[in-house]
């Protein structure tokens, strides 16, 4: 009993910290991206809509962030109950698995491209050339400037 009272603090905080650490490993390993929008998807959807209309304030961005955490609780739970109910093989079947991309890409459309422009990667690569000796050009610049003007 001693033992609980001066270390229940600490338990409570640590157990916090591992829940919310393993709800951020789990969403960082499931797909951003799914043509069906399953797992954590929706939930990154409607969070991105919540603050779209936030306009930058901040205790409705708090509150849509909170709607998003529990959501997100909400996709591990229901993948826990489906497994219990047999209705899939694992409980997180329904957020890790392999995303389907199909419809993202024509990819008739992009064989087409690449027929036309067949030097499309050779002029990507010229284009990031050129940009880096922009941003060192206008660096070279801004570093030669002073600073602390003198009065």
């Amino acid at each position: 009993m001693i033992w609980i009272k001066k270390y229940w603090f600490h338990v409570v905080a640590g157990l916090s910290a591992g829940i919310f650490g393993l709800l951020f490993v789990l969403i960082l390993a499931a797909p951003k991206q799914d043509a069906q929008n399953r797992g954590f998807v929706a939930c990154s959807q409607q969070l991105l809509q919540r603050l779209g209309q936030c306009d930058h304030r901040l205790w409705c961005s708090s509150k849509a962030v909170a709607a998003n955490s529990r959501c997100d609780i909400a996709v591990i739970w229901h993948g826990i109950y489906s497994w219990i109910d047999g209705k899939q093989p694992y409980p997180w079947s329904n957020y890790l698995y392999e995303p389907e991309l199909s419809g993202w890409i024509d990819e008739e459309a992009r064989q087409e491209y690449l027929k036309q422009y067949p030097d499309t990667k050779r002029e990507m690569e010229k284009l990031h050339q050129l940009r880096k000796e922009l941003e060192d050009e206008q660096n070279a610049r801004q570093n030669t400037q002073d600073l602390w003007p003198k009065e």
